[in-house]
């Protein structure tokens, strides 16, 4: 075995044992290993860990890897292969393939909320895609909360194309992290519009009067642009603005963002006594195009 161990001296690790990265979990008990040394091919073992914290290895016996990260615990293999008298040189790769009682719990809009292992893949997307996507109700705000810190909301802006896969998009997880992937929400564009009915609005991006009058293909030729109300329930109750759409469509007033569940209802010309008569039927309208509403999201998702 020296002979073969004098032959690695000079020999480098191939360049995906270099780019090993690190998981981000301490092993620990029931957790699965890949274990290598590139030169050795019968050293090669998928192995569980012990109660105690310890793996049983080709030539040389149990190891104490409970508590180290994948480097670590490779070195500890490798100064037990030198220490034995195995190997001169050896180069080892410690892989955890799978973690034992650490899971991920992904909720809210995917197509199936559940509990997910913390396996290789462990990215946002990653744990995504395991529960099946997106639902068509989602929007692109997803918060992850953190197990040692369950109150705290980390938010994470989905890449609307799906092509950045950065971390920014697309960050690390930890065992016992909860991702909380958001719902687009749904305001309502009713009154004389060529097509009123619900359009989502999604929480990361933000929606204006003025791009939810564009959805509903904009005011038709009898509307009653600068007697246009918007319609929002809060805690306190219900509020009514008045807005002239037609000075903010030319941008001779300031665009207002519109939030989820607001009703934007534009009266027709020959319209009288709106504070008092239309209020009440514009949200019965907004009621009767929730049907409408639905479909409205699954084309856009």
């Amino acid at each position: 075995m020296d002979n073969l161990g004098a032959s690695q001296a000079g020999a480098s690790p191939p360049a995906a044992t270099q780019a090993a990265v690190p998981m981000p979990a301490p092993i620990a008990a029931g957790d699965f290993l890949d274990v290598s040394e590139f030169r050795t091919p019968e050293f090669h073992s998928s192995v569980r860990v012990s109660a105690a914290g310890t793996v049983k290895l080709p030539m040389i016996g149990e190891v104490q890897l409970g508590g180290l990260d994948e480097q670590q615990a490779a070195l500890a293999i490798e100064t037990a292969l030198i220490a034995k008298g195995m190997l001169l040189h050896p180069r080892v790769s410690v892989l955890v393939t799978s973690y034992a009682g650490q899971d991920v719990s992904v909720l809210g809009e995917v197509t199936r909320p559940g509990v997910y292992p913390f396996t290789l893949h462990h990215r946002l997307l990653d744990l995504i895609s395991a529960a099946s996507g997106l639902s068509p109700n989602a929007g692109r705000l997803v918060n992850v909360f953190h197990r040692d810190d369950a109150k705290t909301p980390h938010p994470v802006v989905l890449d609307p194309s799906g092509t950045d896969t950065t971390a920014d998009h697309n960050p690390e997880l930890a065992p016992g992290d909860t991702v909380q992937v958001s719902r687009a929400g749904l305001v309502y564009v009713i009154g004389d519009v060529v097509r009123p009915g619900g359009f989502p609005v999604d929480p990361a991006q933000g929606l204006t009067v003025v791009q939810a009058l564009s959805l509903a293909w904009g005011p038709s030729m009898n509307a009653a642009t600068r007697k246009a109300i918007l319609i929002r329930e809060q805690k306190g109750g219900r509020t009514l603005t008045t807005l002239d759409l037609k000075r903010m469509i030319h941008g001779q007033e300031p665009d207002q963002p519109i939030h989820d569940r607001d009703i934007l209802f534009v009266p027709d010309s020959t319209a009288k006594n709106l504070w008092n008569k239309t209020v009440e039927s514009a949200i019965q309208s907004a009621v009767g195009v929730t049907l409408y509403s639905a479909l409205v999201y699954s084309q856009r998702y």
